[in-house]
Formats: structure tokens, C-alpha cells, sequence
């Protein structure tokens, strides 16, 4: 049985292996770097860890998601999901789907927030299938967007009004 919550700060190391893992594993999905993450220090994963939600199975992460939102007075209506992850044996059985909802119901919750922005790498085919089904629609294509092991990656640019 998958459930979905929160990790407390005192298990911030387990979230730091995820995130490792999610970077090696994946690397075209991600904006961000496993040698770029690898030194950051307990604080850093301490503070990133508020914003994070996580599908466990038998008490063991197996799965992430992050969403923020905007501060900023012209953009505070818009939530941001990335970093998505789910450990590939448990891909197929409805993990991003319980991550994916839970941002949603967790943006939600945030009165102000009107839209939802994502941006995934057109290539994770799974990963868009994921996000239309749940009415987030491709608004455009940042072209050569990710540079990964000497090779371009494009960038699909989606949002969901909530």
C-alpha cells in the first residue's frame, strides 16, 4: 500500500538519497545536476524538504514530488510543480498519480493560486501522459532548454488552471 505525505526534517538524509538517486537515475529529467547536489549540506536538504511530498511504501520513500509557490506580487496566483520522481520498480502502479494529486490538493489549499506551471522534458513520455491526464495542458517548447551528457534537451512548458 502507497501513502502520501510529508517527511519530517529529521528524516531529511532519506529525501537526500531519493534526490541523489532521482538525478542518477534520470538525469534528462531534471534542471539540476547529482554532482551539483551531492555537497549540498543538512541545512540545505533540511529547507528543501518543507516543500516536498512523498509516496512511501512500507514506511520507505519511494517516490517524490515539490511544489512552491510564487512569492512575488505579480506572480503569487501561480504554483510550480518539479521534481518529480518515482523509483522505477514502482513505476506503473499509480505512485505519480497519488504524487501528482497530492501537489494539486496541496496548491489547492492556497486560496490565491489560480494556475499550476510545470515544465517536464518531452522525452519522459509517461511523465506528459501523467500531467494531461490531470488537465495540464503543453503552452510551449523551450528549445535546447537542458544540456546533459553533451547532448540538448528540449523543455515542454505546461500549465493547469485550478
Amino acid at each position: 500500500m502507497v501513502i502520501v505525505k510529508k517527511l519530517p526534517d529529521n528524516r531529511w538524509k532519506e529525501f537526500r538519497d531519493l534526490r541523489l538517486e532521482a538525478l542518477k537515475t534520470d538525469p534528462i529529467a531534471f534542471g539540476s545536476s547529482y554532482e551539483e547536489e551531492v555537497g549540498l549540506p543538512k541545512e540545505a536538504w533540511i529547507k528543501r524538504i518543507k516543500n516536498v511530498i512523498f509516496a512511501f511504501s512500507n514506511d520507505k520513500p519511494i517516490g517524490m514530488a515539490t511544489y512552491v509557490f510564487k512569492s512575488k506580487a505579480k506572480t503569487r496566483h501561480i504554483a510550480n510543480i518539479f521534481g518529480v520522481y518515482v523509483r522505477q520498480e514502482f513505476r506503473g502502479m499509480g505512485v505519480g498519480e497519488k504524487l501528482v494529486e497530492s501537489a494539486i490538493s496541496s496548491i489547492r489549499k492556497n486560496r490565491s493560486i489560480i494556475k499550476i506551471n510545470l515544465n517536464v522534458n518531452p522525452e519522459q513520455k509517461a511523465a506528459v501522459k501523467l500531467y494531461e491526464r490531470y488537465g495540464f495542458k503543453a503552452v510551449g517548447l523551450l528549445k535546447k532548454d537542458l544540456h546533459v551528457n553533451g547532448k540538448f534537451y528540449d523543455e515542454l512548458m505546461m500549465e493547469k488552471m485550478v
